[in-house]
């Protein structure tokens, strides 16, 4: 049986990691810069989680969680993300990934009729099977799927900063 997974900020922490510039992240991906350097500001050690959801739709990964998801979607481009904190001395690798899309909703995925976002998400397993890292690319909401597969790499490693949510197939 294949199953799979909505990667999702883990909203039962506070990340007390605070960006100087947080609209750095927003720009596009194609437009950034290969490698940028950004000021943290308010953190400790345990700010920096695995998973950084500053930009909804362009979170910011570990070295170690990046070198995971990479195994299982060779098509992911990849910008280095430097954060800092020059008071505590500390620097840490992120980076910015660019997730190939696939069109893998079914038609039972409902949209709520006023301004067409996600109601009820239902993969259409003919279209994903296969993928194991990937986004949607019919739906407006930005999605990050991963498969069991991927997910038990990532639980193994006791990764933090996301949550998976089963997502429902036909």
């Amino acid at each position: 049986m294949h199953h799979y997974y909505a990667l999702t900020n883990d909203d039962r922490t506070s990340s007390r990691l605070k960006l100087a510039l947080p609209a750095m992240l927003k720009t596009p991906f194609a437009n950034m810069p290969p490698v940028q350097v950004l000021q943290a500001e308010n953190a400790s050690g345990e700010g920096y989680r695995d998973w950084l959801p500053f930009v909804e739709a362009q979170p910011l990964l570990s070295d170690e969680m990046k070198r995971i998801l990479e195994m299982y979607n060779k098509h992911i481009r990849w910008k280095q993300v430097h954060l800092i904190h020059p008071e505590l001395n500390h620097q840490a690798l992120y980076w910015i990934p660019w997730i190939p899309e696939v069109e893998g909703t079914s038609i039972h995925t409902e949209f709520y009729p006023h301004d067409h976002t996600l109601k009820r998400l239902v993969l259409d397993l003919s279209r994903v099977k296969g993928h194991h890292f990937f986004r949607l690319a019919d739906i407006r909401e930005p999605y990050f799927i991963v498969s069991l597969e991927a997910a038990e790499s990532l639980l193994r490693r006791s990764f933090t900063g996301f949550r998976l949510h089963k997502l429902a197939l036909m």
